[in-house]
């Protein structure tokens, strides 16, 4: 694409002559015949390419009906050295134009016009008769048309005919060169020639100016508006600089640019609008312009005059923002010294010549600072003209030459150059704002169900013979190929002795091809890598001839009664298989015992030789077992799917593959995955992901046995490509996300060919010859026969040691950071040995050439290219993306972090809407998102605090990236309503910081989400791939994290690091939380997570680390202190155990400290935790060791409880909550009645006494069940406990009621208000809710817990308390003394959103509301910790069944939670959003309910006499019932 930004002038002339001298520089073009020139207007000009220069234009007159007899010419400059000739000829209602050019290369005019009948603006595309031969339309806005060459003389023309209607106003053009990539203008601008009329005299019109020939550009400097002051001008927002220089870029055909030129443009666009703004236009007129209301090119067209410079120095251009010490650092401002651009241009001309025209140099800048230099030493601007435009005698030219190449020779000699200067230091910057959406609304709420949810596998006529393989032991290989249009290919490899591998073996081929398929096959022998060798004659069935090396052999009809059809079992008819009832054809192929080969290898043909069907563009290689060759089965059969067999059967048992067989196979596979032929879509692209990146990684081959032209590699990029894009389009969730990140393992491909070519053309244009052992041959070689993604750091590597004057230390520098060793460039087919050569007198063009040659290299090989992504992309990028996409191309290598930031992630939010459209949209999301992962690796560390800024345009571009992201959609608008000064990383108040810290919590487990899933999900699979495959153990090892950390989710991580700790300081939380309070001394061991290891006995005292904990396990027996990076709920039940058993237990958000901690691992630990909440670490000596050697390991006295006997009755009221008839949950609640205040409600409640379970197992109903059940209770083994309490738990539920129960729940639900079931399904969900909570004494955690205290788990007896579900608001656990510190003068609270079992089950992680009140000053609580839980538990208005054993309330077995309470209806766990919730948004509503909680659970302590463990919910209206109470364990 084009190097220079492209803005549309006017070139009709071109500036005046500039001396005959300049123009001997150039070729003369032959005058065509037939063309009476009656006016020459030339143009010469230096090579000078980033200044805008002005030109001269001349307005055509109206447009008449019909043309303007005459004749002119133009001749204008096109790149170093080059000219291009454009000659008009105007006759009647014909046109006639050639435009022709000296300049060597594969050309193209790429072309459109102005004018003509129903012209509408913009360029216009002629009709079909007006386009030359071999033009083509380019994205519906150019022709781009080849030259021809004219003349034996190097000279190339295109001739253009505009006939009738056709004929048009202005010719607009520029010069692509194919060979290479470059582009060739006016300085940055489009030509643009007149085609009505002979040209008058010109008026000033600067370059930088886009006119269309409305008339307006010839307005004379003189009769400009005065400027305006700048204070008067309105300030620009970002949003429209960012749109003016995207619209600018987009109007120059999307050119590729470095990242200092399109900083430059940023700034001309700057400006541009601010000339504007100061000439009067008004900013809403622009705002018109780039909302696409106005055409910008027709808006220049009409008003670029106003650009034209004074003859006076330039306004100043807006102040930009720099770093403080940079600014210090400036010189004192000279100055303004006017110097015409046009002898600018000649100065620079004359730098460019004397530097021996290099091709792509810029003197531009030198040349000004050469010519204001000499104004200011008193030259006057005459005198520099006339030295500059005369000819320098013959003497003083060869004195200069001289001199020039002695100064050549000395640098030449000279050290390398210094390096560049370092990057300026990134700093957050100046939010630019981001729009205001609903976060919420990016949800990815796609009902389009993935096909595994819709299809099931599609059964074809081969599918019956697959299936009959599959349990077939005697078949020690197969394989199903799709070869296209319905149409498969069955393999089959058989032993006839499966236990001995020099057996005869039996090959069947089987396809659904027509029946005129022959066999086009050889072998392989043991040894012989990839060669074809003829087949023996003894293996060639009947009917085979021979054809050079290779046996054909024709299919034949199947008639074998496995072939024979029945049609109703497939998902095809006969006439998709042309009619036939019987559509297989099969060869069979017989191997001797013996036969000493490795493989069979094949293609298919049609018998008239006009189709062939391949392996993915390569060979069939079927590997035949044998005790010389392979003595054991088939490694992929090692794999349960199908998929995975085939992928690692490609990799491990196919003597030729490359890239291009790799993604022809992988195009395939896709079609399969969405054709429905693998169940999962889901796991599948996963397995495909996990394959395509081990290949990007260099972990697969690139090449094996096969040349592989580049061209053909190309092809094979871009179909896969576009297959992983149409998967994207059809699929949602992970399987999306998996699609999408595949593009990231493979280049775009097209145009493939150029990198074959102009690797050659470089060395031609440059004189390097083709010697063999150099460096520049040896690569071209390696290009030539196969192109690989190696050939990109290769080309940064050459261009560094051109960069560096040859330094061979930073050519192997920059490869090894690439990962591309020494090794593997000798181990290439085409190797490459020798050092790079360098050459000083060709530096400066070969950098110039491989900078292009670069993006030639990317464009195929780098898909998520920035500039080459927003280039493709272009017709699809809405409006709305453009300013903010603008300013990235502009910024992407800026300092400023944030803003760079917000804008990639406002045009990847803009790009949604069309990211289905187009392959090249995804790439473009990907450089984006790339941008954003790169900014924050740049900024996060130097943040500090201001790292928080950052947080938000993380999230949503996480949120973006995501297939399933509607966590961190709620972490997002989460974190947007908090303050804004803590969004930017100032210092909030105590309050804020908590709030800010919950929604961290929230954001951390998020994250982990998103990386459990990645790492199970491709985990095991890069595992299996990767031994398969033979992959280095690194890669294998760290092949799930380092997907992770590549991806999105890891720049969250990076700056929530760099932010928490300024947070975490303000809340006054400190790195750590004791749940449970202890000193404790004790042997560290470090543990994936405490589930595990909670049955291990520890023989010695033992502090155990545990990475993960959920809050539902169990201590340790000989623990003695746990820490972990998790935190449970205080009120968890490992957090009561914990504080039962006296185990310190401790949380750290600190990962540096536990990092610390875990270093201590196999030695003595000392912790102690303080009164102020802190915990200090050391490592113990081997005395304290001794002295406290008995602490962990002393076996505790197994507690004892009394087993009650069934009372007689099957439900009892609140009047008959007794001692040895209910629980302490029934039994405090009966204690409560007339004991509380009038605004705290107690539930109707009624209760199934103790021991009414084992009653109904006595049932003769139930005898058969009670005996099955007393004999799983005795296989109920520590080593097997799982299996043998899921079998109790079965039985448990299998158990008939007698009828005399249901009745007493009637009427005892009746009597005590309770609703009363009504229908037979509510009733059915009743009586299954009470059996599911007797039958919860079974379950594991119960099992466990009854262990570690020597309980009979037998034992417990199961009172089932039956309440109405009151309607939730909230719900609330109150502690009456402070469980984290033992504080009996306080009251501890928290608080959820939903049912309470979010806060007690363990089941939700995260934090709730807590908050404690002193019990003398109950009515002002104090917040601990907002909330950060995820998700809330949720239920319809039904029925409660609550435990209520005969363990809970046993002193030392904290058993409350662990058994269940079950509602009729289904409780479902559903996203909760606190960040719109009044307990958040309304401080005065949190504070009146903090304190009425805080106030019931004082209340209850007083009416039952000790501390009490309370259980309430908040009803929609505010009343606060208590469902539960127990004394507090």
């Amino acid at each position: 694409m084009r190097s220079a930004h492209v803005l549309r002038s006017a070139l009709a002339p071109a500036p005046p002559c500039l001396g005959a001298r300049r123009l001997g520089a150039t070729t003369a073009l032959p005058r065509l015949p037939g063309l009476q020139t009656t006016t020459a207007v030339r143009a010469q000009r230096g090579p000078l390419r980033r200044r805008v220069q002005p030109a001269r234009a001349v307005a055509a007159p109206a447009a008449e009906s019909t043309a303007v007899e005459g004749a002119w010419e133009r001749q204008l400059p096109l790149g170093p050295g080059g000219t291009v000739t454009v000659q008009v000829a105007a006759s009647g209602n014909e046109q006639r134009v050639v435009v022709a050019t000296n300049r060597p290369g594969s050309l193209v005019l790429h072309w459109g016009v102005e004018g003509g009948k129903g012209y509408k603006g913009g360029w216009r595309l002629p009709g079909e008769r007006c386009r030359p031969d071999g033009s083509v339309v380019y994205k519906q806005r150019a022709l781009q048309t080849p030259f021809r060459t004219l003349n034996g003389n190097g000279v190339q023309a295109v001739e253009i005919k505009l006939v009738g209607d056709e004929v048009s106003d202005y010719l607009n053009f520029v010069v692509k060169d194919e060979s290479t990539g470059n582009w060739y203008d006016l300085d940055g601008t489009n030509f643009q020639v007149a085609l009505r009329g002979v040209p008058e005299d010109p008026a000033a019109v600067p370059v930088a100016a886009a006119v269309n020939g409305n008339g307006n550009g010839k307005a004379a400097a003189a009769d400009l508006p005065p400027l305006l002051p700048l204070e008067k001008v309105p300030q620009l927002p970002q949003e429209i600089c960012g749109i003016w220089a995207y619209i600018k870029w987009e109007c120059a055909g999307c050119p590729n640019r470095s990242k200092e030129e399109a900083d430059g443009e940023y700034e001309a666009g700057i400006q541009e609008m601010v000339t504007l703004l100061r000439r009067g236009r008004p900013l809403d007129e622009l705002w018109r312009v780039a909302r696409g209301e106005v055409k910008y090119a027709d808006y220049m067209g009409q008003y670029s005059y106003l650009l034209a410079p004074q003859r006076q120095a330039a306004a100043p251009p807006p102040p930009q923002k720099q770093p403080k010490q940079q600014a210090q650092q400036q010189a004192p401002a000279q100055p303004a010294v006017y110097v015409p651009e046009d002898l600018v241009g000649v100065q620079a001309y004359i730098l460019w010549e004397q530097a021996g025209k290099p091709d792509g140099a810029d003197f531009g800048v030198r040349a000004r600072e050469l010519l204001e230099g000499r104004l200011r030493a008193g030259e006057s601007l005459q005198d520099v003209e006339r030295s500059l435009r005369e000819p320098q005698p013959q003497q003083a030219q060869q004195q200069q030459k001289q001199e020039r190449k002695q100064e050549r020779k000395q640098q030449q000699q000279q050290a390398p150059p210094p390096p560049p200067p370092p990057q300026a230091q990134a700093v957050v910057g100046q939010s630019m704002g981001m729009r205001s959406r609903n976060p919420l609304d990016l949800v990815n709420r796609s009902t389009a169900p993935l096909l595994s949810e819709k299809k099931r596998a599609v059964r074809t006529p081969l599918t019956p013979l697959l299936e009959a393989m599959q349990g077939d032991s005697s078949i020690n290989w197969h394989r199903l190929y799709k070869l296209g249009n319905k149409m498969e290919l069955l393999v089959a490899v058989s032993l006839e002795d499966a236990n001995n591998p020099d057996s005869a073996v039996t090959v069947n081929i089987t396809t659904t091809l027509p029946d005129d398929a022959v066999l086009h096959w050889g072998v392989k022998k043991a040894g012989r890598g990839s060669d074809w060798l003829q087949p023996p004659e003894d293996l060639m069935p009947r009917g085979t001839s021979v054809s050079g090396i290779a046996a054909e052999t024709p299919f034949e009809s199947c008639t074998d009664e496995d072939c024979m059809l029945d049609w109703n079992q497939v998902d095809y008819e006969p006439q998709d298989f042309g009619g036939s009832r019987h559509p297989l054809q099969r060869l069979r192929l017989h191997l001797p015992a013996g036969h000493h080969l490795a493989a069979l290898t094949f293609v298919i043909r049609s018998e008239d030789g006009t189709a062939w069907w391949r392996d993915g563009g390569g060979n069939f290689t079927i590997p035949v077992p044998g005790s010389r060759t392979k003595k054991e089965r088939d490694n992929a059969l090692g794999f349960e799917d199908e998929l995975s067999r085939i992928i690692v059967d490609c990799e491990v048992n196919t003597g030729a593959w490359t890239l291009m067989h790799r993604f022809n196979k992988a195009s395939d596979l896709l079609g399969d995955v969405m054709s429905g032929r693998f169940p999962d879509v889901d796991s599948s692209l996963a397995r495909i992901y996990v394959w395509l990146r081990y290949s990007a990684i260099r972990q697969l081959t690139w090449q094996r046995n096969y040349n592989t032209q580049p061209r053909i590699l190309g092809s094979a990029q871009e179909r896969l490509t576009h297959a992983i894009a149409d998967t994207y389009s059809r699929t949602t969730g992970w399987a999306q996300e998996w699609a999408r990140l595949m593009l990231t393992t493979v280049g775009r491909g097209g145009n493939a060919q150029a990198v074959r070519d102009e690797i050659l053309n470089i060395m031609h244009r440059n004189k390097i010859k083709e010697v063999k052992g150099t460096f520049m041959e040896e690569w071209h070689q390696k290009l030539h026969n196969n192109t690989t993604p190696d050939d990109v750091p290769i080309c940064e590597a050459y261009l560094a040691f051109l960069r560096s004057n040859g330094d061979n230390v930073t050519f192997w520098r920059v490869l090894t950071e690439a990962g591309v060793t020494r090794q593997m460039l000798e181990n290439y087919d085409r190797a490459i040995k020798t050092e790079p050569e360098f050459f000083p007198d060709k530096r400066d063009s070969l950098i110039g050439e491989f900078e292009n040659y670069l993006k030639i290299l990317k464009a195929v090989h780098s898909g998520a290219d920035l500039q080459a992504s927003a280039s493709a992309a272009a017709q699809f990028v809405p409006g709305s993306a453009k300013g903010y996409l603008g300013y990235v191309l502009s910024h992407s290598n800026g300092s400023e972090i944030l803003p760079l930031m917000e804008a990639a992630v406002e045009a990847r939010t803009e790009l949604v809407p069309v990211l289905r459209n187009s392959r090249d949209v995804l790439y473009l999301d990907l450089a984006l998102e790339n941008v954003v992962r790169a900014a924050a690796e740049r900024g996060a560390g130097g943040a500090g605090a201001g790292a928080a800024a950052f947080i938000a345009p993380l999230l949503q571009n996480l949120a973006l990236s995501l297939g399933d992201n509607e966590e961190v959609c709620y972490c997002l608008k989460a974190w947007l309503e908090l303050p804004e000064g803590v969004r930017r990383g100032q210092r909030p108040n105590k309050d804020d910081a908590l709030r800010a810290m919950a929604v961290i919590e929230r954001i951390r487990r998020a994250l982990a989400d998103v990386s459990d899933h990645v790492s199970q999900t491709i985990g095991p699979t890069s595992q299996a791939f990767g031994e398969a495959f033979g992959c280095e153990n690194w890669a294998v090892q760290l092949f799930p994290e380092e997907v992770v950390r590549g991806g999105p989710a890891f720049a969250v991580s990076l700056v929530l690091t760099a932010a928490e700790p300024h947070l975490r300081g303000a809340a006054e939380l400190g790195a750590w939380q004791i749940i449970s309070p202890a000193n404790c001394w004790g042997r560290l061991e470090v543990v994936p997570d405490l589930h595990g290891i909670q049955e291990k006995v520890y023989s010695e005292p033992t502090i155990l680390l545990a990475k993960r904990v959920t809050g539902e396990e169990e201590v340790p027996d000989g623990v003695v202190g746990l820490i972990s990076g998790d935190c449970p709920d205080v009120l968890s039940h490992l957090s009561v155990r914990a504080r039962n058993m006296k185990v310190c237990f401790a949380s750290c958000y600190d990962p540096a400290q536990l990092e610390e901690v875990q270093k201590l691992a196999g030695k003595g630990l000392v912790i102690e935790t303080t009164a102020a909440g802190a915990v200090k670490w050391r490592e113990a000596d081997a005395g304290e060791m001794a002295a406290h050697s008995g602490n962990g390991a002393a076996p505790r006295a197994p507690l004892r409880v009394t087993i009650p006997r069934w009372s007689g009755k099957w439900m009892v009221g609140m009047d008959g909550f007794k001692n040895e008839v209910v629980g302490a949950k029934s039994k405090n609640l009966a204690g409560l009645r007339g004991k509380l205040p009038d605004w705290i409600a107690l539930p109707a409640s009624a209760t199934v006494p103790f021991s009414t379970f084992e009653e109904v197992l006595k049932r003769g109903e139930n005898r058969e069940t009670a005996r099955a059940l007393a004999q799983a209770v005795k296989e109920v083994k520590p080593e097997s406990a799982g299996a043998a309490l899921a079998r109790c738990r079965d039985l448990a539920m299998q158990v008939q009621l007698p009828g005399e129960l249901q009745s007493a729940l009637q009427e005892g639900m009746r009597a005590a208000g309770i609703p009363v079931p009504q229908s037979a399904d509510e009733w059915d969900a009743a009586l299954t809710a009470l059996k599911s909570v007797w039958a919860s004494k079974y379950n594991d955690r119960a099992y466990v817990s009854t262990r570690k205290v020597g309980l009979n788990f037998d034992d417990v007896r199961m009172a089932v308390l039956c309440q109405r579900v009151v309607p939730v608001q909230y719900a609330f656990v109150i502690h009456t003394t402070n469980p984290t510190n033992g504080d009996a003068g306080e009251v501890y609270c928290e608080l959820v959103r939903g049912l309470g079992e979010a806060i007690v089950s363990g089941t939700v992680p995260g934090a709730a509301l807590t908050f404690v009140a002193r019990k003398d000053d109950i009515e002002n609580p104090t917040v601990l910790l907002y909330p950060s839980k995820s998700e809330g538990m949720f239920v319809p208005e039904s029925l409660i069944f609550r435990s209520d054993s005969n363990g809970e309330d046993l002193q030392g077995y904290a058993g409350a939670g662990l058994y269940d309470s079950v509602t009729t209806a289904v409780t479902e766990t559903r996203k909760v959003d606190y960040s719109s919730d009044p307990l958040l948004t309304d401080p005065g509503f949190r504070h009146h309910l903090m304190g009425r909680i805080c106030a019931t659970g004082l209340a209850i302590e007083n009416a039952l006499g000790s501390a009490q463990d309370v259980e309430g919910v908040v009803d929609p209206d505010g009343n606060i019932t208590v469902v539960q109470t127990r004394p507090q364990m």
